[in-house]
């Protein structure tokens, strides 16, 4: 509680400098060892500040969420203050989850709808790129995807500690070819490379239930990928979490929705093709993902936070494995 007090007190200032009057101590509503979050009540509305770690593939979410704001007019949270030394931004409040909502009544319309919205800000990111790497938003864009694979690779004890095998790793090797070809085929439907995160989701949807806006939070992992890597992520969460079944009329739908923005690109069919061929590939992005993850968070406390679970590094690798014949 100690190493929050700078937060309650940067927090209180900042809110209180702003005009507005607190109403009440502030309320820590999520403690990680990869981020905290405060909500702070005033006397008008709800302000949330979020703490991550220094690196800079998490302290950068502050301001990739202005860049959305100010350049592409995205539905993000409104940040109001960054403090760099303290590694946290304060934001107003936007609603509820979407999954919140979805569990008390799953409409499907509305999880296409977050879908197309986010689709749209993938669609208009395209043309910032320079600025999303300027600010140093990982390149993982594909013709990059077989050089981070053969690198990460190399890295044989640190594989071999994460829980892999011998059999594996050669395996791995000798599927290396196999994996740049992939990689080019899928670069071949000519889909514009651009922003997405790693955590895209219905959680990270949130509903304001006056307006009915959608704003899309959590923009820390995020990297220069595919654009369908993010969508399959959602597609998987709503298997997951609402029990939609691959192939039934409500997944048709969802999927559907992650390829609209694209329809003047290529035919329906060409967008399929590449969606499909991306649920393989992106599986190395999952790699790339949960290793800059880990290497941003304390190990230690990442491990007392989930004693028992096998290392997201092995069990992606062992998942691509499974997949990529």
């Amino acid at each position: 509680m100690n190493n929050l007090l700078p937060l309650f007190k940067w927090g209180t200032d900042c809110l209180v400098s702003n005009g507005y009057s607190i109403e009440c101590s502030p309320e820590i509503v999520l403690s990680t060892p990869w981020s905290h979050v405060i909500r702070f009540a005033t006397s008008t509305e709800n302000f949330y500040l979020k703490q991550t770690p220094p690196s800079l593939f998490l302290s950068n979410e502050p301001k990739i969420i202005r860049i959305l704001s100010s350049q592409l007019h995205a539905n993000v949270p409104v940040v109001i203050e960054i403090n760099e030394d303290l590694h946290c931004f304060l934001m107003r409040d936007a609603g509820i989850s979407l999954r919140q909502t979805l569990k008390a009544n799953f409409m499907p319309e509305l999880l296409c709808q977050s879908i197309k919205q986010y689709a749209e800000i993938q669609r208009k990111a395209e043309d910032c790129i320079a600025t999303f790497l300027k600010l140093g938003v990982p390149d993982w864009r594909l013709d990059k995807l077989p050089f981070l694979y053969d690198h990460m690779l190399k890295q044989t004890a640190f594989l071999k500690a994460e829980g892999l095998t011998d059999k594996e790793l050669q395996t791995l090797h000798i599927l290396s070819p196999k994996f740049s070809a992939q990689c080019k085929l899928l670069a071949s439907f000519r889909i514009p490379e651009t922003l997405g995160y790693h955590d895209f989701h219905d959680k990270n949807v949130l509903l304001d239930p006056n307006t009915k806006r959608m704003t899309f939070v959590d923009w820390g992992e995020t990297a220069i990928i595919h654009p369908f890597f993010s969508l399959h992520t959602c597609l998987e969460q709503s298997i997951t979490h609402h029990e939609v079944k691959k192939g039934d009329s409500t997944y048709q739908k969802l999927q559907d929705a992650c390829l609209k923005n694209w329809l003047g690109l290529a035919t329906e069919k060409q967008l399929l093709s590449a969606f499909i061929l991306a649920k393989k590939v992106r599986l190395f992005w999952n790699i790339l993902a949960s290793n800059q993850f880990m290497l941003s968070v304390d190990r230690q406390s990442y491990k007392a936070y989930y004693p028992n679970q096998p290392s997201p590094i092995a069990d992606g690798f062992k998942a691509f494995l499974e997949n990529i014949h």
